[in-house]
């Protein structure tokens, strides 16, 4: 393919949108997919402006847990693109709630949305990625995947499952020449953080005290490490989880 074609879902905000920005700047050409079709569609506008490209970046509306949209949407893709360089899974919710009083609802959400919305994207690219040669995959984990966090089971739970899934399909799609690797960020500055430091779910304190560098990491910060997991720089990195936190969950000094 003369441009490489990168898919990421829940690309309208957060670390999503911040990695869309960057690789569009990097010369790729970006398809946007949001549960928010408007404003995935905006997205696509604007780095149209900002970052032209070889059949244009475009956007368009996707719920992860719809496995009949899932299909439809990605035979509509392969109408207009031979082949996909890399797919970003990065639609995620996050609903807290103690364990104890957690509707039923509040968890299918989160798990459908992480691990069956995950699976059901990367398996309906499959034949995109299979058309062309060293295509990558890079799903979003946590530091949930790593360790408990109070409010969130659903969440890390289904954090936790999204590590399980990357190794298995590492293992499974490595004969196809597809890479698959997860980042695991920290606590990033985005909405889903914001509400819990505004809540009192979150002490800004505490955690900034437990994580060595000091600070929240930028969405930028997560959107580098993506791009260089599906970069050639990468070329024989496969089935890693890479944590990109700031050293938080590598802090042992309390």
């Amino acid at each position: 393919m003369s441009v490489k074609t990168v898919l990421i879902t829940g690309a309208a905000q957060g670390i999503g949108n911040a990695t869309a920005r960057l690789l569009a700047e990097r010369g790729y050409r970006l398809i946007i997919a949001d549960l928010n079709g408007d404003a995935a569609k905006a997205v696509a506008v604007e780095l149209n402006k900002t970052a032209p490209t070889e059949g244009g970046h475009y956007g368009f509306e996707l719920d992860v847990t719809d496995e009949a949209q899932v299909e439809a949407s990605f035979n509509e893709v392969e109408k207009s693109t031979p082949g996909l360089y890399a797919l970003i899974n990065s639609a995620g919710n996050l609903i807290r709630s103690p364990a104890e009083t957690m509707e039923p609802s509040v968890w299918q959400s989160q798990i459908d949305t992480h691990i069956s919305g995950t699976f059901n994207v990367t398996q309906a690219a499959f034949g995109l990625l299979t058309a062309n040669s060293g295509a990558s995959i890079v799903n979003i984990a946590s530091v949930g995947s790593t360790f408990g966090l109070p409010g969130r089971a659903a969440y890390s739970t289904a954090k936790s499952g999204i590590v399980g899934m990357t190794r298995t399909l590492a293992v499974e799609w490595g004969k196809h020449s597809i890479r698959v690797n997860a980042v695991a960020p920290g606590y990033v500055n985005t909405a889903m953080v914001r509400s819990g430091l505004e809540s009192g779910t979150l002490d800004a304190g505490k955690l900034l005290g437990r994580t060595p560098l000091g600070r929240l990491a930028e969405p930028i910060d997560i959107a580098k490490a993506i791009a260089f997991l599906i970069s050639d720089d990468a070329s024989f990195v496969q089935g890693e989880v890479l944590k990109v936190d700031g050293g938080l969950t590598i802090d042992g000094s309390f």
